[in-house]
């Protein structure tokens, strides 16, 4: 067989090949299955398999199942088309170890433009591979981590409702969603009525569970993807919500005082016999509104008013 009019065997390309770091294997293209015809000792180290194991073996026998079909696909068309390739395939060492074999595929031509052989270029890219996987899996962790720390900056850890901090951030947004849909935007302030009380009475614990008791049934009242629901410190509540107008806001707040009732969470220190909280709610249409700060001192005067009122109720500012 002929190389270029140069033999196979000849020793000037077999020092040639066998002085290469990278494994090389020369494949016939006019015999069936692509045997091979000539590896070079880097490919027998590469693939544990001496040169006479290798002869006449069908190119891709090291390959492995975990092989792209894509790739294999690539280096089969090539074969069979007489055209270049280049692939990364999942290949099988003589001892069973697998490792990545970074495969270009070259053809060789007679004179006369007939495809005569392939020559294949092998590099274990083994630990390149293991290398970008290791920068791929903390670049995931950092971004893992990054997300729990931004839901740590958003999210309240006792009632897993959103912070104070997060809430004030909010408002903008909440802002232009009113003024795109040219709604109102409406505030409650809600406090936990002689929350004091309940943890002398009954502790520390049974308080906090009771705050998480309420956080839930904040989320079941306050339910519309328009409503932002907010833990704003202690055992006071805050929300934001698009789209009710003064009425339905009073509706909304009282609901949720007649779901405490139903709640009958226990609180002997209180006149009702159970926990109760006090709502005070500010209305606004987006183009009449002044600041979120303003809206949160009308919804807190509500809500003072709510509490001297006798508490376990709701009431809506007005403007006097």
């Amino acid at each position: 067989m002929l190389f270029h009019d140069i033999e196979i065997t000849d020793g000037f390309i077999d020092k040639m090949l066998s002085s290469l770091s990278d494994g090389v294997c020369i494949i016939s293209a006019q015999e069936p299955n692509h045997p091979i015809i000539y590896a070079n000792p880097a490919f027998e180290s590469m693939s544990g398999y001496c040169q006479e194991e290798v002869l006449g073996k069908r190119y891709l026998f090291l390959n492995h199942s975990e092989s792209k079909t894509s790739e294999t696909e690539a280096i089969q068309l090539a074969l069979l088309n007489g055209d270049n390739c280049h692939v990364v395939l999942r290949n099988k060492r003589r001892n069973g170890e697998l490792f990545w074999n970074e495969t270009t595929l070259s053809v060789i031509k007679d004179r006369d433009d007939n495809t005569q052989y392939f020559v294949s270029i092998q590099k274990d890219i083994s630990d390149e591979i293991d290398l970008q996987k290791t920068i791929t899996d903390q670049i995931k962790a950092l971004e893992s981590a990054k997300e729990r720390l931004e839901s740590l900056t958003q999210i309240d850890a006792l009632t897993d409702l959103f912070n104070k901090r997060y809430f004030s951030m909010q408002y903008p947004t909440q802002y232009n969603i009113a003024k795109r849909n040219d709604d109102q935007l409406s505030v409650f302030m809600i406090d936990v009525d002689q929350f004091k009380q309940y943890n002398d009475h009954y502790g520390h614990l049974a308080g906090d569970y009771c705050l998480k008791e309420i956080a839930c049934a904040l989320k079941v009242v306050f339910k519309r993807t328009s409503d932002f629901v907010a833990r704003f410190g202690g055992e006071e509540f805050v929300i934001y919500s698009v789209g009710l107008n003064e009425h339905q806001a009073l509706i909304s707040a009282k609901n949720l005082v007649e779901y405490m009732k139903d709640l009958k969470i226990s609180h002997e220190r209180s006149e009702f016999d159970y926990v109760t909280v006090s709502i005070g709610v500010a209305c606004s249409n987006w183009d009449k509104h002044s600041t979120h700060e303003v809206l949160l001192e009308q919804a807190d005067s509500a809500l003072y008013e709510a509490k001297n009122n006798g508490r376990n109720q709701s009431v809506v500012f007005k403007q006097s």
